[in-house]
């Protein structure tokens, strides 16, 4: 009997190793992380309205990790917002960066990202929605758009 369960208990070990490396290739490893895009019209970024122009989006590292830093090409413009990363159903091709917007005001809301490597799908690193922005879909509902961006890994 005591063999009996010695055996069970090492095929449970040797089942939780096999199955490790297939969980973690499923998981968000900050990919290099630097997105390039331009916004054509003024957003909110978290609580911080950011205006138009040329941005770049990296992920912060260390004990922030779960945090994008959303920086413009110009001027101090920048900010720190939560993200969650979401797998995607489906492969991503391109970098599109999506805003919602309800009425005249505009939020950052994600960042649908294709994987540079060969290890890791694709992703999308939805913004975590602000007090004001979840006021403001109360309100009104959402009219998504995106536009096009670009990765530049160091």
């Amino acid at each position: 009997m005591k063999n009996l369960w010695t055996m069970i208990v090492l095929a449970g070990l040797v089942a939780l190793v096999a199955a490790m490396p297939a969980v973690a290739q499923n998981s968000w490893n900050g990919d290099e992380l630097n997105v390039s895009f331009t916004a054509p019209m003024a957003f909110y970024a978290a609580d911080t309205k950011m205006p138009a122009g040329k941005y770049h989006i990296k992920q912060s590292v260390g004990v922030d990790s779960s945090t994008l830093l959303v920086k413009a090409d110009r001027g101090k413009h920048e900010v720190l917002v939560p993200f969650e990363a979401i797998a995607s159903p489906k492969p991503v091709k391109n970098i599109d960066v999506t805003f919602n917007k309800y009425g005249n005001d505009e939020y950052l809301n994600s960042i649908a990202y294709g994987s540079i490597s060969n290890t890791q799908g694709s992703w999308i690193l939805k913004i975590k929605p602000t007090a004001a922005e979840q006021a403001a879909a109360k309100a009104a509902a959402a009219a998504p758009h995106t536009v096009s961006g670009t990765n530049t890994p160091k």
